[in-house]
C-alpha cells in the first residue's frame, strides 16, 4: 500500500533554508471567533511542522527514493511553490540533480552527457522535458521507404549522435537486400513537430524526393553477398561493423564509405555483433552456434567458443556484454535461458532462467547491473546481474507476438515485436507500457531510441521515425 508523503517530510527532504510554503489564506467569514480559532490552529500546526522537520534528511534517502520514484518528481516540486523552486535551483542542491540524472540515465555514454556544459540541474532539465512527454503526447511519424530506401526487410537499425539534447545527427539501417544506409537528421526534419496543433503533431510524413522535413539518406555501403543481419557503429571512431548471410564481419570507414577489412571464420551467417568499450575488440555470434572474439587492430580471431553443448542447432540469436562484470551474455535457439560467459576464460554457465521459449534479444547498457531480454514467449524480462544465477526483477507483458528486438537506456525500454507494434516501457512501472506505436504493416524486426526519437524497421521494408518534442 502506497502512503501519501506528508508535507513535513517534503520539508525535510528539500528545505535547507526553512522556506515558507506559499499558501493561499483561507477566506474570512466576518472575523468570527470560529474563523480566528481555525487560523490559530493552522499557525500552530505549521510552527510544529517546522520545528519537527527543520533538519534536512541525508542524500542517501534521495538515492533510495529514486529507486522507486521517478527523479522527475524534482520538476514537479519546482512547480509547487516559489520557495521550493528557489531551494532546488540553489547551487548547493546541484548534487541532488546529479543523483537524479545518474538514476534516470546512468550517465549514458560519454557522447550523451559529456558534450553538455553547465550545472547538473540544467543537464537534467534539458533532457527531461522531452523525455517525459512519451505516452502523454502523440508523436510525429516519418516513414522512409521507396526508391531512396531499402527494398527488403529492414533487419537492424542504430541511432548515432542524435536524439538526446537535439534531434540532429545520424542513424544507420541495414536490410536483407544487402545494403547499409546512413541517414542524416536535421532541425528541418522535425519542423512540424513544434506546432501546437494536434493534427500537426500526428502528421504522417513520407520521404519523397528532397523533402527537407524527412531524414535524408547521406551515405550507402554495399559489399555483403546477401542479407545484412546486424550492425554496430561509432561515429567518433569513424567505424561501422556489419555481419551478414555471407558468414563475414565487415569493417567500414564511415567517412570514406568503403570496406576496410573482412573478418572470416564463421560457418554460417553472422546474426549478432557486440563491440567492447575500448573499441579494440568485437564479439560476433553466428548461426553455427559459435561465439568469436576479434581484434579490430590485427583483424584476427582471438578466441572462439561454443556451440553450447557442442550442438550446432543452438545458433546464436543475440549478444550483450557487461564488461564491468567481465561477462558476455548470449541467447541461442532451442534454449529457453541466457548463457553467461566469462570474457577471460570463455567458460559458459547456465544463467538467467525464466523464459518459456527461445530468447531472441538481450541488451545491457553502461555500468548498470540491469539487463533486459525478449523472447518468443511474448514477454520481456528485467534481470539483476548482481545475483549469481540472475534474478528476474520484473516481467513486462503486453505484446501479442514474439519480441524480436529491444533496447535498454536508463530506466526506459523500447521493444519491437511480431505483433507489428513498438512499445516503450518504464522498468519501474512494469504493469503497462508508457506508449504503443502502431503503423507498420508487418512484424517489426529492429528498434533503437534516444530521448526524443524512436527508430524502427520492419518486414514491410519501411523505416519509421517517431518523434516527440
Amino acid at each position: 500500500r502506497v502512503e501519501p508523503i506528508q508535507q513535513g517530510l517534503w520539508l525535510r527532504l528539500l528545505d535547507f533554508k526553512h522556506p515558507e510554503l506559499q499558501r493561499k489564506r483561507p477566506p474570512s467569514h466576518g472575523g468570527g471567533s470560529l474563523a480566528r480559532r481555525d487560523r490559530s490552529v493552522t499557525k500552530q500546526h505549521a510552527r510544529a511542522v517546522r520545528q519537527r522537520f527543520d533538519v534536512p534528511l541525508p542524500q542517501e534517502l534521495w538515492e533510495r527514493l529514486f529507486q522507486v520514484v521517478s527523479p522527475g518528481v524534482l520538476c514537479n516540486l519546482r512547480a509547487a511553490c516559489r520557495a521550493w523552486r528557489g531551494c532546488l535551483d540553489d547551487p548547493t542542491a546541484d548534487a541532488l540533480w546529479e543523483m537524479a540524472y545518474q538514476h534516470e540515465w546512468c550517465f549514458g555514454t560519454g557522447r550523451d552527457w559529456g558534450t553538455f556544459t553547465g550545472s547538473w540541474r540544467s543537464r537534467f532539465l534539458a533532457r527531461w522535458w522531452a523525455y517525459e512527454r512519451w505516452g502523454t503526447r502523440l508523436p510525429t511519424v516519418c516513414t522512409l521507404m521507396g526508391k531512396r530506401a531499402h527494398s527488403g526487410t529492414v533487419t537492424c537499425v542504430a541511432l548515432g549522435d542524435c536524439g538526446v539534447y537535439s534531434s540532429e545527427g545520424t542513424a544507420l539501417s541495414a536490410s536483407d537486400d544487402g545494403s547499409l544506409f546512413q541517414w542524416r537528421f536535421t532541425s528541418g526534419s522535425h519542423s512540424l513537430a513544434s506546432s501546437p496543433h494536434t493534427v500537426a503533431q500526428q502528421h504522417h510524413r513520407q520521404c519523397q524526393g528532397g523533402d527537407v522535413r524527412c531524414p535524408q539518406r547521406a551515405k550507402q555501403f554495399h559489399g555483403h553477398a546477401g542479407p545484412v543481419w546486424c550492425l554496430w557503429c561509432d561515429p567518433d571512431r569513424d567505424l561501422l561493423l556489419s555481419g551478414g548471410y555471407d558468414a563475414t564481419v565487415k569493417l567500414w570507414s564511415l567517412s570514406g564509405e568503403r570496406c576496410e577489412a573482412t573478418l572470416r571464420g564463421h560457418d554460417g551467417w553472422v546474426r549478432s555483433l557486440e563491440v567492447m568499450q575500448d573499441g579494440r575488440s568485437a564479439v560476433s555470434g553466428g548461426s553455427d552456434g559459435l561465439i568469436k572474439i576479434w581484434s579490430l587492430d590485427s583483424h584476427q580471431c582471438l578466441h572462439s567458443a561454443g556451440p553450447p553443448n557442442n550442438e550446432a542447432r543452438h545458433s546464436t540469436h543475440c549478444l550483450a556484454a557487461m564488461e564491468h562484470q567481465n561477462v558476455l551474455l548470449s541467447g541461442h535457439s532451442c534454449l529457453h535461458h541466457l548463457l553467461r560467459w566469462d570474457l577471460t576464460t570463455m567458460q559458459c554457465q547456465r544463467s538467467f532462467v525464466g523464459h518459456s521459449a527461445d530468447v531472441y534479444a538481450v541488451h545491457a547498457q553502461g555500468p548498470a547491473s540491469l539487463l533486459v531480454s525478449g523472447s518468443k514467449d511474448r514477454t520481456i524480462r528485467v534481470w539483476d546481474a548482481r545475483t549469481p544465477d540472475g534474478r528476474c526483477a520484473s516481467t513486462l507483458r503486453a505484446h501479442t507476438g514474439a519480441v524480436l528486438d529491444l533496447k535498454l537506456r536508463g530506466n526506459r525500454v523500447v521493444s519491437a515485436s511480431m505483433d507489428k507494434t513498438v512499445r516503450m516501457w518504464d522498468i519501474r512501472q512494469p504493469h503497462a507500457p508508457l506508449a504503443t506505436f502502431e503503423g507498420h504493416s508487418a512484424e517489426v524486426h529492429c528498434v533503437d531510441f534516444r530521448d526524443r526519437l524512436v527508430l524502427s524497421g520492419s518486414r514491410d521494408t519501411s523505416l519509421k521515425v517517431w518523434t516527440v518534442v
